[in-house]
């Protein structure tokens, strides 16, 4: 019985990484349905936010970029009244309208809000 005893060489693993990454890339396209329905769910939620993800006005957070699941979190809380500081009330009132899917396609759409998978120009695709 025989085995194939062969040597660490780190060229050969660096090269298969590099192949394997070039063939395989890392990041994930975005789900572009999952992406339109959050973004028409959420024209309500730009009143505050701003159109791209970004408030005009300091007492509303930015929400472009934002991890999915801290904006999920964050929605729960509202609905569940686990959040009460600051303007809690007005997000409570808006969550309260809100389905588990609603808040995952609304939460979706921040999330990968320019980011650069997306390829949809973020300002027109809004005001669409």
């Amino acid at each position: 019985m025989s085995l194939n005893k062969r040597k660490f060489n780190p060229m050969t693993a660096l090269s298969t990484l590099l192949m394997t990454l070039v063939m395989f890339p890392v990041s994930a396209e975005i789900n572009q349905e999952q992406y339109e329905l959050g973004k028409q769910k959420a024209k309500v939620c730009m009143t505050c936010h701003g159109d791209d993800g970004i408030s005009t006005q300091d007492p509303y957070p930015n929400l472009r970029g934002q991890k999915m699941g801290y904006l999920i979190s964050s929605l729960k809380d509202y609905q569940t009244r686990e959040r009460t500081s600051g303007l809690a009330v007005l997000m409570q009132q808006q969550a309260d309208t809100l389905s588990d899917q609603d808040i995952r396609d609304i939460s979706y759409f921040y999330s990968n809000l320019g980011s650069e998978s997306n390829s949809v120009s973020d300002s027109s695709a809004i005001s669409n």
